[in-house]
């Protein structure tokens, strides 16, 4: 998955026209009765989409548009957006010691990662969290809204943020409480890929690196919640748990370029979507994959390598394998989930 993107979260929240923004043959991914969160490549925005209008979302006070942006994610409900936050950090261990004889200050900004949560009725960001890097891979929201799995690079007692042994893992945030939970033996699990919870919040699909020769992207690992015992299902990329729980999509194929389904006990992998036929020295494959809320289509964003900036998206009907093209440079999809009135943005208020 090619998770980092210039996402720049610049404008308030309010609702505006399709045409406002966007050409009339060129419009958001939209459905029925559904919250659809993506982003205009070439705009930089960031936006939910419903019946009633397109709402840009803007950033937190503070927040750094270094040009990267991780992947958000949307919750199940629809009620909440999370996504790592780049912030300036005014903490002690920023400023100048006064000792010195040299300082360096001004000097570039410090800056520090956190993880954001959106609320769509309030309209207001929670920030948690104080982390090293830039929090690479997109958050997985657990089925009731009430956790975020994440990977992120933890801060030691050295300000400098060594990254030794132990501090890169998968962490599990509880929003009530704002606590972090470090899962057991996960250094191994890719930081920039996606992490997936089962409907039943039981287990945690994730990808973790390859053994060494391997020409794989990586494994399919199911973490189960609680006892933290790992099981491998697949190789591949980019797990993602379907609504009603009987398959998980994921990517496989040296580039990525097969979208598979398998059953979460490892039987019945079957291919989505093969685009080994497109491949060639812009060597296409498919980055991501987002389900419907009845579990009925995936959305695939493929997109070129090295030699090409080209990105499309499609919708499959996996009952009839029709593949539908989406607007070609249109819209970005990262979730999708069913309209209720706590989704709409400003109702808290």
């Amino acid at each position: 998955m090619r998770n980092w993107l210039p996402i720049g979260l610049q404008l308030a929240l309010m609702t505006i026209p399709s045409n406002a923004i966007y050409g009339q043959s060129e419009r958001p991914f939209s459905a029925p009765d559904s919250v659809i969160l993506s982003s205009w490549q070439d705009r930089d925005l960031l936006l939910l989409t419903t019946p009633s209008g397109n709402f840009p979302i803007q950033g937190p006070p503070g927040f750094k548009d270094s040009g990267y942006f991780v992947l958000p994610a949307l919750a199940p409900a629809g009620d909440r957006i999370a996504a790592g936050l780049t912030l300036p950090d005014d903490s002690e261990r920023t400023k100048c010691d006064p000792s010195l004889v040299t300082c360096a200050l001004p000097g570039p900004a410090q800056h520090k990662s956190v993880m954001g949560v959106y609320s769509v009725r309030d309209g207001s960001w929670k920030l948690y969290g104080d982390f090293c890097s830039p929090l690479e891979g997109p958050p997985a929201f657990s089925p009731d809204g009430a956790k975020i799995a994440f990977k992120a690079v933890m801060r030691t007692v050295y300000s400098g943020c060594d990254t030794g042994y132990g501090v890169n893992a998968l962490l599990i945030l509880d929003l009530a409480g704002g606590q972090f939970f470090q899962v057991p033996n996960t250094a191994m699990v890719v930081s920039n890929a996606r992490i997936s919870w089962s409907p039943d919040g039981k287990y945690l699909a994730v990808q973790t690196y390859p053994e060494e020769g391997e020409r794989i992207p990586g494994r399919i690992v199911l973490i189960e919640v609680g006892s933290w015992t790992q099981k491998i299902i697949a190789m591949g990329a980019a797990p993602a748990w379907s609504p009603n729980g009987d398959w998980i999509a994921y990517l496989s194929g040296s580039y990525q370029e097969r979208c598979m389904l398998i059953h979460p006990d490892g039987t019945g992998a079957k291919v989505v979507r093969d685009e080994d036929r497109r491949r060639t020295l812009w060597q296409w494959g498919i980055d991501d994959q987002v389900w419907s809320p009845d579990g009925k289509t995936l959305i695939l964003r493929e997109s070129g390598g090295f030699l090409s900036d080209k990105t499309d998206e499609v919708s499959v009907d996996l009952a009839t394998d029709k593949v539908k093209m989406l607007p070609r440079n249109s819209v970005t999809v990262y979730g999708w989930a069913r309209l209720t009135s706590n989704q709409l943005p400003g109702a808290g208020k």
